[in-house]
């Protein structure tokens, strides 16, 4: 099949260059169109025999039930899944031989035994076991990280376990205890708190005292900041303090002598107690 190569007119060249360069472009274009053509008719032709051809042709004396089987079965998956996920799923193994030096690791053929048995990992069962290298590496750890016995390490719970119990109930008893100094506790701090509150009281009724002695001393009001005032309240300050010891001194002399009257009591009792047994 040809398609017509349409001529247009050549207009008139006023040069011999010109006109056969005009010449070899309109071949050129010719002999492209006719290789087009040619590749169309060959497509036509193979488009035409294939539709004249069954869609499948099977010879099956020529094919084998096994081959028949596996060809159906490719047939029938329409999961479009990989065959390594459509064996997992169906609970087979995986990959028939190794895609990773992963699946070479004794890791991984345990891992695959356990999943698949014996017959569907196809993995040797001694690879469960360890070998004389493990055992005893494992060994060694045990005795560097266990070096106590069963019997050792129960004993040493039982020791810890009778003081952890020992020691609760010790905090318990002193809790107990406490509790029942609690009242008295209770009322010594009140009667501590109320002393410093009476002493804080009489500090203060001294102060104003002594102040209003000053006052009374100059028989007219001055101010407290007055150099004066200060002056004669610090030597009444300084008279009150050594009043105030002074009855301490007494107050404790007093103490002693009552202290040195009953030890004497209690000596001449104790040889008139002695005499009479001598006597007797």
């Amino acid at each position: 099949m040809m398609f017509p190569v349409k001529m247009f007119p050549i207009r008139t060249c006023t040069t011999v260059g010109q006109y056969f360069t005009l010449v070899r472009s309109f071949t050129v274009g010719a002999t492209r169109l006719a290789k087009k053509a040619e590749q169309l008719e060959a497509e036509e032709l193979a488009g035409a025999a294939a539709e004249d051809l069954p869609v499948t042709f099977v010879d099956d004396d020529a094919e084998s039930s096994e081959a028949r089987e596996a060809r159906i079965t490719a047939i029938r998956n329409k999961s479009r899944l990989l065959p390594q996920h459509r064996n997992m799923l169906h609970d087979v193994l995986p990959y028939d031989q190794s895609q990773s030096w992963i699946h070479e690791t004794v890791k991984y053929k345990r891992m695959m035994l356990g999943r698949y048995g014996i017959d569907g990992s196809k993995v040797d069962p001694r690879v469960c076991f360890p070998t004389k290298k493990e055992a005893f590496e494992k060994s060694e750890y045990e005795r560097v990280a266990y070096p106590f016995t069963l019997k050792q390490m129960m004993d040493e719970n039982e020791a810890n376990r009778k003081a952890r119990k020992a020691a609760i109930e010790s905090r318990e008893a002193d809790i107990a205890r406490k509790f029942e100094k609690l009242d008295q506790w209770t009322a010594d701090l009140n009667a501590r708190i109320e002393k410093k509150e009476a002493e804080a009281r009489a500090a203060k009724e001294r102060k104003d005292r002594l102040v209003e002695e000053v006052r009374r001393h100059f028989g007219f009001k001055v101010d407290p900041r007055d150099e004066r005032f200060q002056e004669m309240l610090a030597q009444k300050e300084r008279e009150d303090r050594k009043k105030v010891k002074e009855a301490k001194r007494k107050e404790k002399e007093e103490k002693m002598m009552e202290k040195l009257q009953k030890k004497t009591a209690q000596l001449e009792a104790d040889i008139e107690v002695t005499s009479e047994k001598s006597k007797k």
